[in-house]
């Protein structure tokens, strides 16, 4: 399941990435939790409600600890590293992200309501939506 949303991820970021990191500056998106729901919508597995905000809480407390401030760290650095380093702290970073992810993974394995939904219903459930709402978006 991991190896496949990261691929999902591999392949959908690049298309999306200017409204997701303009998102992530002026909302706090957290844009692994948007791919994680645009992939569960694509894979058409529901989350509960309650899965959702557990993510959310996982996620403020990610960001917080090592996200935000590494990436901060990274971007002071930019002008005063090497090229070499730099990409080296984005490598780091991207690291980082992924493991954000299997722990999001994590939790959403531990949803015991998880499960399919029927194709009619789809639109009513959908989790990026949901998501967006949890964050301001439209």
């Amino acid at each position: 399941m991991s190896d496949t949303f990261w691929d999902y991820c591999l392949s959908h970021y690049p298309a999306q990435e200017s409204q997701l990191l303009a998102w992530q500056q002026s909302h706090q998106l957290d844009v692994n939790l948007y791919l994680l729901a645009a992939w569960l919508d694509s894979e058409q597995q529901y989350l509960a409600q309650a899965t959702w905000l557990a993510l959310l809480a996982e996620s403020r407390r990610l960001q917080a600890q090592w996200l935000t401030p590494f990436r901060q760290l990274r971007q002071q650095l930019k002008n005063e590293l090497s090229n070499s380093s730099y990409e080296q702290l984005k490598t780091m970073e991207l690291r980082l992200e992924r493991e954000a992810q299997r722990q999001y993974l994590a939790l959403v394995s531990r949803d015991a309501s998880s499960q399919h939904y029927p194709q009619k219903n789809a639109a009513g459930v959908a989790n990026l939506p949901r998501l967006k709402a949890l964050f301001g978006l439209t």
